[in-house]
């Protein structure tokens, strides 16, 4: 976004002859000459405003999020960052049935031969990737609570399990053999995912239980749902943690791509006729979520987080639930009342090796902005209550989004280094504000909420020393001035 301001000058002589040499008839039509007298002229200024940052814990990320088109990806297995402490994650999620009959294991008829519970890998690993030695071990779980689909399931959520009688054994699974087997080419049944063995004679009782539902039932898919209340995936020993934490899509396009169980069985007329049974995750019908719980008393950030200072020099940042950013924009009365070409936050990563290494812990793929309102501005909303920006509208539309950016960038530092930042562009939100005549912006900045408590951002804060890290509001503004 910082590229397209070294041409507006030139933008501006452009616009301006094309108002000229189109006036000649219609001369008080685009431009009424007593209005703008041509003694005037537009000059371009800039200017950089302050920052108050903070570092804050936000683990207020829905979890059970389910839109069409946008796969649900969760996280599953235990992981250690070095500045951001520890993260455990497990899934918990609602399976469907594919035949409603509850003579569909009748002993006298088949025998079933075993089952698997399959997790598809979503082809994305965060922390220590490239280690090829790394391992998890998972294990499955019976889900005593019945969950709602209309319930919002945060990170912090859980649900009690049947942890006397998993429904696997713990299971060891290479973390780089997941990613390895990930490809554009791969057989639906070699699809790449947790591939874990159950225990027949615990689930067949459980599947018995929701089967038989269809006895009698009218209601088929709410009566199975609150019948078999679904399985929980997770580590076999939440104490054991490694550098890695794979990340799962539970919605797929067939029964080797999507989260479920698959029951495997052969008649016994015939035993050369083999078929099997998929329980499905239909995200349309099944909740879900991931629950998240990290630790991180041990590890730097805590300072961050507990920190009394009136302005942060290091400020520190992960998808959520993790360190969120507490962000204060004063001075916004200083700028005048005109066309704000850009107001653009920059959050540049700070280099030394205690906070920044991309090669195992990536940054956030972007960062998103939600306006915390101080009970004047914007009008109408109590204060500390969350508000959508300006520059945010329309919400049914995504242009917003490419607009405020919020992607890291490659910059040039004033000494000739390069300067991996952040930006996020807030023109819009700044003329609301000085329309309002409201002097002071507050923010709270996060990851997004794809792959929930994955990422790894540290960067210089309000009050770090050196201003090329130091975080800032660059502002370049328009106004009319007599030559």
């Amino acid at each position: 976004m910082k590229h397209r301001f070294l041409c507006l000058p030139a933008i501006i002589l452009l616009l301006f002859t094309a108002i000229l040499t189109q006036s000649g008839c219609k001369e008080n039509i685009v431009i009424n000459s007593k209005v703008s007298p041509s003694n005037n002229a537009i000059v371009v200024y800039d200017t950089i405003l302050p920052v108050i940052t903070h570092t804050y814990f936000d683990d207020s990320a829905v979890t059970s999020t389910s839109i069409g088109g946008i796969p649900i990806y969760q996280g599953v297995g235990a992981i250690t960052d070095p500045y951001f402490g520890t993260m455990t994650g497990a899934t918990f999620f609602q399976v469907l049935f594919t035949t409603a009959s509850a003579a569909l294991y009748d002993p006298s008829a088949v025998i079933v031969d075993s089952a698997i519970l399959v997790l598809p890998y979503s082809g994305y690993t965060y922390g220590d990737s490239n280690n090829t030695n790394l391992t998890q071990t998972y294990q499955v779980f019976y889900m005593e609570d019945t969950l709602s689909y209309y319930t919002n399931y945060y990170s912090y959520s859980t649900a009690a399990i049947d942890a006397i009688s998993p429904l696997s054994d713990p299971t060891t699974v290479n973390i780089s053999s997941l990613k390895d087997s990930f490809g554009i080419n791969v057989l639906p049944f070699n699809y790449p995912g947790l591939r874990i063995k159950l225990k027949l004679p615990i689930l067949l009782s459980k599947l018995q239980t929701g089967l038989n539902v269809f006895t009698n039932s009218t209601n088929p898919v709410g009566d199975w749902l609150s019948a078999f209340h679904g399985v929980c995936v997770r580590v076999a020993d939440t104490r054991q943690f490694t550098t890695a934490i794979p990340y799962f899509q539970l919605d797929g396009g067939d029964i080797h791509s999507e989260a479920g169980i698959l029951v495997y069985y052969h008649e016994i007329v015939d035993p050369t006729y083999t078929d099997s049974e998929s329980y499905y995750f239909n995200a349309t019908v099944c909740a879900h979520f991931n629950s998240i719980t990290k630790s991180y008393s041990q590890f730097p950030v805590n300072k961050l987080l507990h920190s009394t200072a009136a302005n942060d020099p290091v400020i520190a940042l992960q998808n959520q639930p993790g360190a969120s950013l507490d962000i204060v924009i004063p001075g916004i009365k200083s700028l005048p009342k005109g066309i704000i070409n850009q107001a653009e936050l920059e959050f540049t990563l700070l280099p030394d090796a205690q906070y920044y290494n991309f090669g195992i812990y990536a940054g956030p793929e972007r960062l998103y902005p939600i306006g915390i309102a101080n009970g004047n501005y914007p009008t109408g909303i109590s204060a500390g209550l969350s508000y959508n920006i300006a520059d945010r509208y329309p919400l049914t539309s995504i242009t917003p989004l490419t607009v405020m950016d919020g992607y890291v960038h490659a910059l040039a530092g004033s000494n000739g280094s390069i300067l991996y930042t952040y930006t996020l562009g807030l023109p819009r939100e700044v003329m609301s504000s000085i329309a309002a005549n409201n002097d002071t912006i507050h923010l709270h900045i996060n990851g997004t909420e794809d792959y929930y408590g994955a990422f790894h951002m540290v960067a210089g804060g309000g009050s770090y020393s050196d201003s090329n890290y130091r975080a800032k509001l660059k502002v370049v503004y328009s106004k009319l001035t007599n030559q």
